[in-house]
């Protein structure tokens, strides 16, 4: 477990590789060879492929020392400047531990799969500092799965969704338009489903369709027309 003194710093500056240098530089005093890490993963970051290649080789020898605080919560972790950032998880576990994740690691990618639990109980995180990118795609969420998304406080801290071939209709995407959680959606992925006409006309019409600044519509049931429609709101921000 990381000292509550950088972590906390680390988790209200997710974008920033000052705090997590400072900590890598004291790491280091102690001999800890996450600090290393740390340093290469920042430099690795910044396109240095040598320190790629040590970091890799660090990761592969401590992974399981260094995932262990929510290894057992999480389907898989991905390492990124020093910490964890990116989760597979289980819907039902993002439910009960999504508080303790969080507040752990600076997660930023989150790759929920669908079980049939109850979505809108996904919880309200108050305490953090940055928004999410959450994916649920290739999966059969349907419309009530994304009705119950669509009401969970959770959705407020996310700012792209990935609802690719999960099986949404105009019904699902009504749903979400009209959620009173989506003030900080930036990105929606709907490519892959049987949206048609009916659900766009309403949909270009609502405040989240104004505030979007990408929306990937390749492969459904849109026509021409309603592309058009699409593109008058969201120009180059439009996938399809």
């Amino acid at each position: 477990m990381h000292p509550t003194r950088f972590l906390q710093t680390i988790l209200t500056r997710p974008d920033d590789d000052e705090p997590r240098l400072r900590y890598a530089d004291w790491l280091l005093q102690i001999g800890n060879p996450l600090g290393e890490f740390i340093r290469l993963q920042c430099a690795s970051h910044h396109r240095e492929p040598e320190a790629s290649t040590r970091a890799r080789a660090l990761l592969s020898q401590h992974h399981v020392q260094w995932s262990q605080t929510i290894g057992e919560i999480v389907d898989w972790c991905a390492f990124h400047r020093g910490f964890i950032e990116e989760i597979a998880i289980t819907d039902m576990n993002l439910i009960k531990f999504a508080g303790r994740l969080l507040q752990h690691a600076p997660i930023r990618d989150i790759h929920m799969s669908n079980n049939g639990a109850r979505l809108d109980v996904l919880p309200a995180l108050p305490f953090l500092q940055h928004t999410l990118f959450l994916d649920i795609s290739a999966q059969r969420l349907g419309d009530e799965g994304l009705e119950g998304l669509a009401d969970a406080p959770l959705l407020a801290h996310v700012h792209g969704l990935n609802l690719g071939s999960s099986c949404i209709t105009d019904q699902g995407l009504e749903a979400l338009y009209d959620s009173t959680n989506t003030r900080n959606l930036r990105e929606l992925y709907l490519n892959d489903n049987p949206i048609t006409d009916d659900g766009i006309r309403q949909f270009v019409m609502s405040p989240l369709a104004d505030q979007l600044e990408r929306l990937d519509v390749r492969n459904t049931r849109i026509s021409h027309d309603g592309i058009e429609a699409l593109e008058h709101v969201l120009g180059e921000g439009l996938l399809h």
